[in-house]
């Protein structure tokens, strides 16, 4: 496309190329003959826009170069009148947001886990601090300003509206969006406002904020007490639905997101400074470089999930959050099986279960006989003394009682009961004493230590270990052998919902963030998010009904926005599966049969060293069984005779 006007730089003349995008302000031209630069052109420029461009010229240093779109010229007009300026030509990167959630994220993003998140977050930080280095303010954060490149490289746009002073005048940011406004500013005019390096700090734990918890916001949550609650007005009150002391403000997230604790804890305790009311003080929200720092920090602590490895989580977690979100809600965080790492070699499942059937088993637990030893000395000779005394004390007892009768013979019934209770004495006096009591301490102890190993040994030495294992590997075989009519039935699926498929496709390219619907503003819309509810294939009657603030109008709007959508929808029965699809199933079962791969020719090693494990355990504790079950024997033949 040619430009209908002359047009110059402060070096000469320019021709325009073809139009790149257009927005409410300005559009953006390829610059004839070159592959770096660009043309910004304002649709009406004004008066003072070209005193600061030219003001901002001189600030430029090499992070800024590097790190957001910094203006390089300007631009005039046939008759000398400014019209725009000359930018770098940022390629390669797409919006911040495509990044946000699993949906766009699959399609823009396809390599993304969440270790390259953590390094975008990372990276948006560096050019914050970058541009607050240079004694400039960004002012309207927002994720329209950030772009991100497929290896994680960020740049900052819009670097025009920037607050900065230059020659004692300070050229103002008059532009805000309230999704990432700090609580300070919200519902407040923009104009003439001075920004600070501590509001851009609340918008840029915003999106570190979307980066890390799948698109969500941090203030987008339901609403505990009465009425409701927007999203400007949660913010206002500094009602972060994640944080801890989300109970007091009477805030719960939304369901099935990640929580707080997924990040390290130096991440999520930046998280608490940035959302308290404490922040509002200049200087009291993280910096960028508390962010770099932090960031980059939970990056080197990041694990790899054993058992899907496309998922990398912080090391301080005792299981992966992933799996859990994806069994919970069905959809995939990340793209499917990325494989790390060289594999155990696999030489067919036939010639590696003949391998494993060649480890012997453990075999069955050997049988502790039961000895039957004979009372010892000391204990005879104590049974001996007990009935000794028992013999001397019941036989005075018989002769008192008879003496006893045959003087008082009509208190018979009356010395009988005492006898009777003198008996049960005597026989408690001889059967007391320091010695018999030894002897039952003696006998307890021998039995709990007997119960405790053969515990251990029921436990520890038996093949049930072995055999669980053999088990499992038994049904990875299964499954592995398996796999060729797993893809036949979900080849065959996919046959049967294609026409599903394409209205799910054709749904998902209708962006509420980007359609005109009455009462759905840029809030609305980030609530929406937060409950993934995105596109017009997301839209559901009872999904928005569970949304807060969304009753009703604003349900009745969604709804028949979609049904305008769906209505130009139409059925190819020409096309077939879509290669996307049949792709993501080839991927997602080459992941599967990897994994049962490498998990079988491992089988017969670990096999092996359960076997070696169990046998060295009977080895070890069937000496102490059995010495333990002669002495609880000994024991308690002792304390019978005693």
């Amino acid at each position: 496309m040619s430009t209908p006007f002359a047009i110059r730089t402060s070096k000469g003349p320019i021709a325009l190329g073809k139009l790149i995008g257009k927005g409410g302000e300005a559009s953006v031209f390829e610059i004839a003959g070159s592959t770096d630069k660009v043309a910004k052109i304002y649709h009406a420029p004004k008066p003072d826009q070209s005193m600061k461009v030219a003001a901002m010229l001189p600030i430029a240093n090499a992070d800024l170069l590097a790190l957001t779109a910094w203006p390089l010229d300007l631009l005039y007009g046939k008759t000398g009148s400014f019209t725009g300026i000359v930018l770098p030509r940022v390629s390669g990167h797409k919006d911040i947001h495509n990044l946000y959630s699993p949906r766009s994220r699959k399609a823009e993003f396809p390599n993304a886990d969440w270790r390259f998140l953590i390094r975008a977050a990372a990276n948006t930080a560096r050019a914050f601090a970058a541009v607050h280095q240079a004694k400039c303010v960004i002012g309207d954060v927002n994720h329209g300003g950030v772009l991100v490149s497929d290896k994680a490289t960020v740049r900052i746009i819009d670097c025009d509206s920037f607050q900065f002073e230059a020659n004692g005048k300070r050229f103002f940011c008059d532009v805000g969006v309230p999704t990432f406004t700090p609580p300070e500013l919200q519902g407040k005019p923009f104009r003439g406002v001075v920004r600070t390096p501590n509001h851009d700090n609340f918008g840029l734990a915003i999106l570190v904020f979307h980066l890390l918890y799948m698109g969500r916001h941090p203030f987008a949550g339901r609403f505990l007490g009465r009425g409701d609650m927007s999203l400007e007005k949660a913010i206002t009150e500094f009602r972060f639905a994640y944080g801890a002391n989300r109970a007091a403000y009477q805030m719960e997230p939304p369901p099935n997101v990640p929580g707080i604790a997924i990040a390290s804890p130096a991440v999520a305790a930046l998280f608490e400074r940035a959302m308290a009311p404490g922040a509002v003080q200049n200087g009291a929200r993280p910096t960028a470089r508390d962010w770099i720092g932090a960031l980059d920090g939970l990056e080197k602590t990041l694990k790899t999930c054993a058992i899907n490895s496309s998922h990398a989580y912080f090391n301080g977690l005792d299981r992966c959050p992933w799996c859990h979100l994806e069994a919970a809600t069905g959809a995939v965080l990340f793209n499917a099986w990325i494989q790390r790492g060289p594999q155990a070699a696999f030489g067919g499942v036939d010639a590696v279960w003949a391998t494993i059937m060649r480890v012997p088993s453990p075999g069955a637990l050997p049988v502790i006989g039961d000895p039957s030893p004979s009372p010892s000395s000391q204990a005879l000779a104590h049974g001996r003394a007990r009935r000794s005394k028992m013999l001397v004390g019941h036989g005075g007892l018989v002769a008192a009682v008879i003496c006893l009768i045959a003087a008082a013979p009509q208190a018979t019934m009356l010395i009988l009961l005492a006898a009777l209770v003198a008996w049960f004495v005597v026989a408690n006096w001889a059967s007391s004493g320091h010695s018999l009591q030894t002897f039952r301490n003696s006998e307890k102890a021998a039995l709990d230590r007997w119960k405790a190993l053969k515990a251990r040994w029921d436990i520890e030495a038996s093949d049930q270990e072995f055999v669980s294992q053999l088990r499992q590997l038994q049904n990875e075989r299964d499954q592995l052998r398996d796999l060729p009519a797993v893809r036949q039935r979900r080849y065959q699926q996919l046959e049967r919902d294609r026409e599903k498929v394409q209205r799910q496709r054709f749904l998902e390219r209708f962006e509420i963030e980007k359609a005109k619907i009455s009462g759905i503003g840029p809030s609305r819309t980030v609530m929406l998010a937060s409950y993934n509810i995105e596109t017009a294939w997301d839209v559901a009657e009872h999904r928005i009904m569970n949304v807060p603030g969304f009753g009703p109008a604003l349900t009745r709007e969604l709804m028949a926005w979609r049904r305008g959508v769906e209505s130009r929808f139409r059925f190819d029965p020409s096309k077939g599966v879509d290669p996307q699809d049949i792709a993501a199933l080839d991927r997602e079962l080459a992941g599967v049969k990897g994994k049962l791969e490498q998990n079988l020719a491992a089988g017969a090693q670990r096999l092996t060293e359960i076997r070696n494990r169990t046998l060295a355990r009977r080895a070890a504790l069937q000496p102490q069984l059995e010495e333990a079950a002669r002495t609880r024997a000994q024991a308690t033949a002792d304390l019978q005779v005693a």
